[in-house]
């Protein structure tokens, strides 16, 4: 299970770093609210790595 959220968090990733490429600088807020709730996610996959780790 954790190997499975591990993968869906890693497509969340990949799809707001999409996001924010594509915003560029059209939209400065919308792009740093993106980045903060991917820095989030980035954070999520560190810790379920860290999980299947152990």
């Amino acid at each position: 299970m954790l190997e499975h959220n591990l993968l869906a968090e890693r497509i969340v990733i990949s799809t707001y770093q999409e996001i924010a490429r594509w915003l560029g600088d059209h939209d400065p807020t919308t792009r740093r609210l993106i980045e903060s709730i991917l820095e989030e996610e980035e954070e999520h996959a560190d810790d379920l790595t860290d999980l299947l780790a152990i």
